[in-house]
């Protein structure tokens, strides 16, 4: 049987959850990346005692990844986004202590969700986000949060979306998040 006339599910290397059906491939989002390729994904500002902290992200579907899994019907299928509702992120920071939200708001409604935040933040708070943008894992996180519908939920994609970033839980609550170091170190390597 071929992808026109068959249903799965697949965990793509971005982490976005996808199942295609005859005609139709619905998606869940990978791990969100920086607003334009070319220009840092996070920037701090310093202002003394306080700085400024700017970040530009959007949570896209991997479309052309579906179109090229799905074979040569590829072009003739129809590819949806999973998310109902607006998404919200946040970019987080991560301590000892656990996790602070530095500033949250809504994305856009429509894919790729896009996402701007600004937040005046202390000096301290500067200085995480600042080691981050550096390259140092583990410190700050940009995190999507959404609802998706009309996905059933097979359990190994779901884990290696998972292992990827994109959790999805059984009621369909989507988590997505990606390492600030992570997209920080690409954007150095570009300079």
């Amino acid at each position: 049987m071929t992808a026109s006339t068959t249903r799965w599910t697949r965990s793509f290397p971005d982490g976005a959850y996808v199942v295609v059906e005859p005609g139709l491939a619905i998606a869940v989002p990978g791990r969100p990346s920086p607003q334009h390729p070319d220009a840092p994904a996070v920037q701090v500002t310093s202002l003394g005692a306080t700085a400024v902290v700017q970040a530009g992200w959007c949570w896209p579907i991997p479309e052309a990844a579906i179109r090229s899994a799905v074979g040569p019907v590829g072009a003739a299928v129809a590819v949806t986004s999973a998310i109902t509702g607006v998404p919200r992120a946040e970019l987080v920071r991560h301590d000892g202590l656990g996790t602070t939200v530095i500033v949250e708001a809504a994305a856009s409604a429509y894919p790729p969700y896009t996402v701007v935040l600004s937040a005046t933040v202390d000096a301290a708070t500067a200085a995480v986000v600042a080691r981050a943008v550096a390259g140092e894992p583990g410190l700050v996180s940009l995190v999507y949060h959404a609802e998706a519908a009309g996905l059933p939920l097979d359990p190994d994609a779901r884990s290696r979306s998972a292992a990827l970033g994109v959790a999805i839980a059984p009621d369909r609550s989507v988590t997505a998040t990606a390492d600030v170091a992570e997209w920080s170190r690409h954007d150095n390597e570009q300079e």
